[in-house]
């Protein structure tokens, strides 16, 4: 465990202790899986990625893309091992400033560089207490506090919980917060270099706040910048000018879908008025599957005795089944399993869908009704 406790300790050479199901354990690793809170490490091992990392008890079993022999020498990838460390650090100092309110942090998130998150145990937390935070975070940023890493006999750590534990790893930051913890960590405060509060939301927990720490903030910058040079291109605009641009474009889309649905009703009016002016009962592709649906129900009220539409696709029959003697779940309970069709509606509307042949449908509904 005592490579965590150097934050840029990202390489050693070992030997292999076991082999199975192409897992390995070494004498001694670098590597931090998944646990704690804090995802696991990235990084190679004899030059072959490092695809699985998995915790039995206290042992950690590393799986490579290939196989492995003696001697090992291995490498942790180091912008992984920062962005995890610092958010990891950053959170320890927050435990300690929430719990000299009272408070205490219920869950965390953080599961990729661009997802951040703690919450707290309380609802009432506004702008100012974000702003306090913040405040907090940033004066203890800029102070020399190194961490502490003590290490005692599980038997003999004060907390009864901890007594069948081999040993008890106590981080501690000054005077800020001191707790049991196996996860690597930054060796002094001002390695975490950065943390700002992006927002927060409340939740059945009580208040959720997303943050964005040390190099995460940087491949969330670059992302940012990315997207809002793209939105420019693609809107012919400046930075300023992007929201009032996406605004107009919202207002705009509203008039072209109002335009749509009046023209869709339309579309419909003249479908059904054809509709109307055919004799037969059942009738073969009259309309588009997409239309099927709100043809049939437009059909409903103009028709005095049950209608059929079929309409195929790829192979694929959908029908409806209009009825305003309200028969239409009868006559599609008589043909369902002769059609192997899927369905449902009201009795008087039946929308089905069966892959029989075409044929086969029409002669079996003709015969329905």
């Amino acid at each position: 465990m005592n490579h965590y406790d150097n934050l840029l300790n990202l390489s050693c050479d070992t030997t292999i202790k076991t082999e199975k199901d192409g897992y390995y354990t070494f004498a001694e690793t670098v590597f931090y899986g998944e646990k704690g809170g804090m995802p696991g490490d990235k990084g190679t091992i004899n030059g072959l990625e490092v695809i699985d990392l998995k915790w039995e008890d206290d042992v950690l079993y590393h799986k490579v893309d290939g196989t492995l022999q003696n001697p090992i020498h291995m490498e942790v990838d180091k912008e992984t091992r920062i962005i995890n460390t610092t958010v990891q650090s950053a959170y320890h100092l927050l435990d300690g400033y929430y719990g000299k309110m009272g408070l205490y942090i219920v869950a965390i998130g953080v599961t990729s560089p661009e997802n951040q998150w703690y919450e707290v145990n309380s609802k009432d937390l506004d702008e100012k207490h974000l702003q306090e935070v913040q405040d907090f975070m940033n004066d203890t940023l800029l102070q020399d506090i190194p961490t502490e890493f003590t290490y005692y006999k599980g038997s003999e750590y004060p907390n009864p919980k901890y007594a069948n534990h081999d040993e008890v790893r106590v981080v501690t930051f000054g005077d800020i917060d001191s707790q049991p913890c196996g996860t690597p960590h930054v060796n002094n405060v001002n390695q975490i270099g950065s943390f700002i509060i992006l927002g927060s939301e409340k939740t059945s927990r009580g208040t959720r706040i997303y943050t964005t720490v040390s190099w995460a903030t940087n491949i969330k910058l670059k992302k940012y910048y990315n997207l809002i040079q793209e939105l420019r291109k693609i809107l012919n605009a400046k930075e300023d000018d992007i929201l009032e641009n996406i605004q107009t474009l919202r207002n705009t889309n509203k008039i072209y879908k109002k335009q749509i649905e009046e023209l869709q009703k339309e579309l419909t009016a003249y479908k059904v008025k054809d509709i109307l002016q055919m004799k037969a009962n059942v009738l073969v592709d009259v309309v588009d599957v997409s239309q099927l649906r709100t043809v049939s129900q437009a059909l409903l009220n103009q028709v005095s005795s049950t209608k059929i539409l079929i309409t195929s696709s790829d192979d694929i029959n959908d029908f409806s089944i209009i009825s305003p003697e309200g028969k239409a779940r009868d006559i599609y309970a008589a043909i369902e399993e002769s059609l192997e069709a899927s369905g449902g509606g009201s009795p008087k509307i039946v929308t089905a869908r069966s892959s029989k042949p075409k044929q086969e449908i029409i002669e079996l509904l003709q015969k329905s009704i």
